[in-house]
């Protein structure tokens, strides 16, 4: 591998961890500390959704524009307007000001941006490999947000995440100039850019993977919310729960050595991805009979293994599929990074839905193993189809 990759890699899921942390730090405390602006439940709602919602409508723009632009200016407009919203909230002090901050942060889709430098300028050989550290990139942002979001809220104050978001996003400019080199494509002809936006979106083979990128995402989200429920039901305290996902490290270390096998067989990678849905199907299978903690954390560890690797395999199948449309990676990239919120969206919605309704984790659970039953029915109906190509 050589340095230009490396610092590719490197600088992008750097990038990755501080757009994570920065988004999903506040998320464990914003419904208890929000009250604090003498606010209601409605208004603290609308605090956490308009992020998401923003982003969902901002990621293919972004994604277009990175096809059109340079794309480590994109990244630090992107950064810029994040710090922006950020200012907002701290000078406002109240909840008008947290969710126009908010929403003004959500603008920021930078994700294919970020994304397009990977898919153009690191070959092959390191795709894969490249994609799967975006994934545990995204896992381990996720898991640090849950664990010090609580801690730095009850240690300093509410407001002080905001201003360790500031020092991110300022970082993240820092990162952007110097550790990702300036890279030049002949790939990407921006001057006879000529957008079908409407034949992507429709794309069969393209909604097959976003489809499948979409369910993931629904299932981190409700994984999550279900894991604490599990561990304390089997009797470790919410203060524990950090030391279960420090667990998850080495789950990481065996995704990272199943990625370099599996990227010596690429003409697999559709039988690897339908081995791997199972499995994150057998992990939510070993939660809802839960036994005892050795089993729960076995299921833990499955999840993350399986997630991480399907994260990592859809960009490889993504990449293989549209090698014919080199003009519109960026915009391919905003398309499926917009199914990603949308199922991170949809699977909140859905679990904490479910969770007021029944007060049941199990049925939950039950849905994960609808979703994950119809997701692999969907890959192997069409297996020959997508074999072919």
């Amino acid at each position: 591998m050589d340095v230009r990759t490396i610092r590719i890699i490197v600088g992008t899921c750097i990038l990755f961890i501080i757009r994570i942390l920065s988004t999903f730090i506040l998320l464990p405390v914003i419904t208890s500390y929000g009250k604090l602006f003498n606010t209601n439940d409605l208004l603290v709602g609308i605090s956490i959704s308009i992020y998401s919602i923003m982003q969902i409508i901002c990621q293919i723009p972004f994604g277009i524009a990175a096809d059109k632009f340079n794309r480590k200016n994109l990244i630090t407009l992107g950064l810029i307007i994040f710090l922006l919203g950020n200012i907002i909230i701290i000078k406002l002090n109240n909840i008008v000001g947290l969710i126009i901050g908010r929403s003004i942060q959500g603008i920021s889709a930078i994700s294919p941006v970020i994304m397009s430098i990977i898919y153009d300028f690191v070959n092959n050989k390191y795709y894969t490999i490249a994609m799967m550290c975006l994934g545990i990139s995204f896992l381990i942002s996720f898991i640090i947000s849950i664990v010090f979001g609580p801690i730095i809220t009850e240690l300093i104050s509410f407001n002080a995440l905001f201003t360790f978001i500031t020092i991110l996003s300022l970082l993240g400019i820092i990162v952007t100039y110097l550790i990702i080199p300036n890279v030049k494509s002949d790939i990407i002809t921006r001057n006879k850019f000529k957008l079908n936006i409407i034949s992507i979106i429709f794309n069969k083979n393209l909604i097959l993977i976003n489809f499948s990128i979409f369910c993931l995402h629904i299932l981190l989200v409700s994984n999550f919310i279900t894991i604490p429920y599990d561990l304390v039901k089997v009797g470790i305290n919410y203060s524990n729960h950090w030391k279960i996902y420090l667990y998850s490290t080495l789950s990481f270390i065996i995704t990272f050595i199943l990625i370099s096998i599996f990227n010596k067989y690429k003409y697999k990678i559709l039988y690897i991805l339908i081995n791997f849905i199972i499995i994150f199907l057998i992990s939510i299978l070993l939660k809802i009979i839960i036994l005892s903690k050795l089993l729960l954390i076995i299921s833990i560890q499955l999840f993350f293994v399986s997630f991480s690797i399907i994260e990592a395999i859809l960009p490889q199948f993504l990449r293989q599929i549209t090698n014919i449309l080199p003009c519109y990676n960026g915009t391919l990239l905003g398309l499926y990074s917009t199914n990603q919120f949308l199922g991170s969206a949809i699977g909140g919605l859905i679990s904490g839905l479910i969770l007021h309704i029944t007060k049941s984790i199990k049925f939950v659970l039950f849905i994960n193993i609808i979703i994950l039953l119809l997701w692999l029915f969907i890959i192997i109906k069409n297996y020959n189809k997508l074999k072919e190509k």
